[in-house]
């Protein structure tokens, strides 16, 4: 058979109409010879036209991702996921950044809605400001997929991470090194992500008969290294008693370490540290970071697979959630004897200099 196979020719071939050879290409109900169209379709080496598919279907081929910014370590390890299975599916990927100018603006991506030019979208760490976005997306009936809000959503789908059960791993890690007097740094007051993750550490002492004490528990205000690098020159001022920190995550953990190292106080003989997501960069650290990991690649290839099936059959809105895995690397070690932790030369407290 000379040139390519077209729809016509499988119809043919299977002894059945050309749209009976649409709906079972579409997934849809065909009440008989599915075997045979099957066969003929790999004999024929058939391969149906995306471009002449989503036209039949009335859709682009093309999904939306939105991201404060794609600098942001966190995402890029969640691409990795996303293209994957984009790249699978034949589909094509818009990207954009609701901070590429440097402040906030989701216009793109309501014009997105409105012009109906994506067939759905994924939002990474969706937090309040994004409401009004996913809110036109709603009431536009486009398929949403919100993964690891920092927020609660409803009428969406939402992929994201244990954060309770991820917080008592870090407290059951950290009692049996000893430690009994544990601070939390989260990032946003307001954070989705820092809550859970605290109400787990609370938990997961409380379960060892220990208390996580509310004048160790601190917000520093943002997600972001230098916010990590200012609460720890704040800590260091100050007299404590905590032998171990746990930050929300691991970009704090890494601000935080670089004043320490600075001070004098050693990780993790005078100070043990933890973060959570497990980002490459904790384990190029000098003193790695101990962090508790989530699956990224996995979370964005379940975004995408959520997203696919809400837009071939919405369906109920549901919750995904994820493991995460507890990393033990050179910070943490067991906790100091009390009263040990010395003070650098200019009276500060930390830890002694090497």
């Amino acid at each position: 058979m000379k040139g390519r196979p077209n729809i016509r020719t499988v119809a043919k071939e299977a002894g059945v109409s050309v749209a009976t050879i649409s709906r079972y290409l579409n997934g849809r109900f065909v009440s008989a010879a599915r075997g045979r169209i099957a066969e003929v379709i790999a004999e024929l080496d058939y391969k149906p036209s995306t471009i002449a598919r989503n036209l039949s279907l009335g859709r682009r081929g093309c999904i939306g991702v939105v991201v404060d910014s794609v600098q942001d370590p966190w995402f890029t390890q969640l691409l990795v996921g996303l293209e994957e299975e984009v790249s699978a599916r034949d589909v094509s990927l818009m990207l954009a950044s609701t901070e590429l100018t440097g402040k906030y603006d989701s216009n793109i991506v309501v014009d997105w809605i409105r012009d109906r030019r994506v067939d759905g979208l994924i939002i990474a760490k969706a937090q309040h400001r994004d409401r009004s976005l996913i809110r036109e997306a709603v009431e536009a009936k486009l398929p949403a997929v919100l993964v690891a809000p920092n927020q609660e959503f409803q009428q969406v789908q939402v992929v994201r991470c244990d954060n309770r059960s991820a917080g008592k791993d870090v407290a059951r890690h950290l009692c049996d090194l000893g430690h009994k007097h544990v601070a939390f740094a989260g990032g946003p007051s307001n954070s989705i992500d820092s809550k859970q993750r605290l109400s787990g550490l609370r938990e997961g002492m409380n379960d060892r008969g220990l208390l996580l004490n509310s004048s160790n528990v601190f917000n520093c205000g943002d997600f972001e290294v230098d916010a990590g690098a200012k609460f720890g020159r704040q800590f260091f001022d100050k007299s404590t008693n905590a032998t171990a920190v746990v930050f929300a995550n691991d970009l704090l953990a890494i601000g935080f370490m670089r004043v320490a190292h600075k001070l004098g106080v050693r990780i993790p003989e005078d100070l043990s540290v933890v973060g959570f997501n497990g980002l490459p960069e904790g384990e190029r650290l000098w003193v790695s970071l101990t962090t508790v990991a989530q699956a990224f690649q996995q979370m964005g290839t379940a975004a995408c697979r959520r997203l696919f099936e809400s837009i071939d059959s919405p369906g109920p809105v549901q919750t995904i959630e994820f493991p995460m895995t507890l990393i033990v690397r050179e910070s943490t070690g067991p906790a100091r004897r009390s009263g040990s932790r010395s003070r650098t030369a200019n009276g500060r407290g930390a830890g002694a200099r090497r």
